[in-house]
């Protein structure tokens, strides 16, 4: 009898020691992938975010549809590593939104960089858009960019903004910007790790086929530059033409407003806003993604 509890007990105590090892090397594989830097940014993944984005339906602000989705990217980001923080507002007396905000460090106290998009659909008169370019492909890229880039090399924090309730401006009851201005108006007191950042960089509409991306001549100069000198580095001159101009959107425009320094990512020679993942391509968001990647790693 004595043999057999102390046999027992051989047995709890390597059943307790290999759990120990199981949990050890999970937390350590977490750890490690959550730094990034040995993955290639993949326009294939990304392009599976949009799809992803697809499956909920029209996202439009204060719908079922974008709160569904809006929880599916917290839970992405969350896995890979990423605190978030959730900012939710109100539009009138009936319409709930909500900004979502990623933040990583691998430097307490280290100079903000801000990379932003929209994540809501726009209102058509007659039903919701699908908004695979707008704004599914911005929200995929940056999803991407949280997997690949190795924060040890940024030397700054990182803060990726999905802001909501930016794409009905025009619309009645509707202004432009919504999520992006309630964001710039309260930053040191919601957010407070990414308050005055040193750059912002804008994504819309930055997936479709045979896209090109023009500077936004209302930009900061020397931000631009960075930006196109990765482009050029990566051979990415036909997609990124050095050339400059006024663009029709642009989503950092109340950031701009706040005067801090910003550059956007818009696709020029995009699809109708309804149609679907069809008509986007992985080339074009690969090539966002990896010059956001290579200039982030590179240092502005």
């Amino acid at each position: 009898m004595q043999r057999l509890r102390s046999y027992s007990l051989e047995l709890l105590l390597i059943g307790f020691l290999l759990a120990a090892v199981a949990f050890f090397a999970y937390l350590g594989e977490g750890l490690l992938r959550a730094e990034g830097g040995d993955e290639t940014f993949s326009g294939q993944r990304a392009l599976a975010n949009v799809s992803q984005q697809l499956a909920f339906g029209p996202r439009v602000t204060g719908t079922q549809a974008s709160l569904a989705m809006g929880d599916w990217l917290v839970e992405q980001l969350r896995r890979l590593g990423w605190d978030v923080v959730i900012q939710p507002f109100a539009i009138g007396d009936q319409v709930q939104g909500r900004n979502l905000i990623a933040v990583r460090s691998s430097s307490p106290g280290a100079p903000v960089l801000l990379l932003a998009t929209p994540y809501d659909t726009r209102l058509s008169a007659d039903e919701p858009t699908l908004g695979a370019n707008a704004s599914a492909s911005g929200v995929a890229v940056l999803l991407e960019l949280a997997r690949t880039v190795d924060l040890g090399r940024v030397e700054h924090t990182l803060c990726l903004a999905f802001f909501d309730a930016e794409s009905n401006g025009g619309l009645p009851g509707w202004d432009a910007g919504i999520g992006s201005q309630l964001f710039v108006d309260s930053l040191s007191e919601s957010v407070p790790r990414c308050a005055s950042p040193r750059y912002v960089v804008g994504l819309a509409q930055v997936g479709a086929a045979a896209s090109q991306f023009f500077q936004n001549e209302a930009a900061d100069p020397a931000l631009n530059a960075a930006l196109w000198r990765s482009a050029a580095h990566l051979q990415l001159e036909a997609i990124f033409p050095v050339q400059s101009r006024s663009l029709p959107v642009s989503p950092t425009a109340p950031f701009v407003a706040a005067g801090l320094p910003t550059a956007d990512l818009v696709g020029a020679g995009d699809p109708p806003l309804a149609e679907g993942a069809e008509t986007l391509s992985a080339e074009t968001l690969s090539a966002v993604g990896r010059v956001l990647e290579n200039w982030l790693e590179g240092g502005p």
